[in-house]
């Protein structure tokens, strides 16, 4: 079903919107793994190829202080860094950044306000050549308000407190997560799989909205859906397991009272109307949000980054000739 929440990121008059606007984005079928639910989107925000998919275009080369790291876009094509990239490394000093960026094509950018996430470990990263993560849901919006603040170790207070919600070491190293949930994390992804042609999602944790993440294309997407459901998302199912909260149930298929064939086919089809109602309603939620605060940070060629708070949501986007081509939003 299509998704008209947005049309443009001006109004009628050429003022700037109070909403998200995002227009020919369509959604699908839900999919769930127990606390984890991902409604998936469709539709093309700008042309294909527009900008360069993530994880082939950008590298860590180097960090030349704690808190400090270099991106470089080695694609022939602008990209645009995820909000909340980071990098897991072997024998050196884990990092994230704080902020989304757009890297023209070849540009190699120091971001000094990033953040170490393991805190013990010596040792400067001098090249990242593993994929990308996406810092956990749970950590975002703290990371996103600490942006500009050159402190490297910002965020360890919020990641021991993390690490302690899913019954690990309290201490500041995220790749605690990793290393005792790796195979539970693949699980999710494999159960969440990316569908053909889709450019982003809905991300719920137990019926509540968590998260909405919004590529420029298909290829973009395909790149940021596993560091993004694998690292940032899947945590979720950790935490409400290990607090021991009952997991949402939907609707299913009722049979104990069906006689015949067509009974079936009714009783399916009554199911998909009640789903597609639920989603429909968690849409007009979505639509009925409103930017309560914004800030131009980046200001390229004709794309703009934005930061903007949402009402229990912040987080970032990219605005191209006025068009809404990425977005990655967080419930606080």
């Amino acid at each position: 079903m299509k998704l008209n929440i947005w049309k443009s990121f001006n109004d009628e008059n050429g003022s700037v919107s109070n909403t998200l606007n995002l227009q020919g984005l369509k959604w699908g079928s839900a999919v769930r793994r127990g606390y984890l639910e991902m409604i998936p989107l469709f539709g093309n925000l700008c042309p294909t190829r527009t900008f360069a998919p993530p994880a082939s275009a950008l590298r860590l080369t180097q960090v030349t202080n704690y808190g400090q790291m270099i991106l470089e876009n080695q694609s022939k094509l602008p990209t645009i860094v995820p909000l909340h990239l980071g990098y897991f490394q072997n024998a050196a000093q884990n990092h994230a950044m704080c902020v989304s960026a757009i890297l023209d094509a070849g540009e190699s950018r120091e971001f000094k306000d990033a953040c170490c996430i393991q805190a013990a470990q010596g040792g400067y990263i001098e090249e990242a050549d593993e994929r990308f993560i996406i810092l956990p849901q749970p950590l975002r919006a703290k990371a996103l308000a600490l942006r500009g603040e050159e402190n490297y170790s910002k965020l360890w207070g919020d990641i021991t407190n993390f690490n302690q919600q899913i019954g690990l070491k309290e201490r500041g190293h995220l790749d605690e997560l990793k290393r005792a949930y790796q195979p539970e994390l693949l699980q999710t992804v494999y159960h969440l799989e990316p569908y053909p042609n889709q450019t982003g999602a809905i991300f719920l944790s137990n019926n509540t909205v968590v998260g909405i993440e919004i590529a420029p294309d298909p290829e973009f997407w395909q790149e940021l859906h596993t560091p993004l459901v694998m690292y940032c998302y899947a945590p979720l199912r950790l935490i409400n397991r290990i607090k021991g909260i009952e997991a949402f149930q939907a609707d299913t298929l009722e049979i104990d009272k069906l006689n015949n064939l067509d009974d079936l086919s009714l009783a399916w089809s009554e199911l998909e109307a009640r789903r597609e109602e639920r989603i429909h309603k968690l849409m007009q939620q979505i639509q009925n949000l409103t930017i309560v605060k914004r800030a131009v940070e980046e200001h390229k060629h004709n794309n703009q980054l934005v930061t903007i708070e949402m009402e229990d949501f912040v987080g970032q986007m990219v605005v191209r000739d006025s068009k809404v081509v990425y977005v990655s939003l967080s419930r606080l």
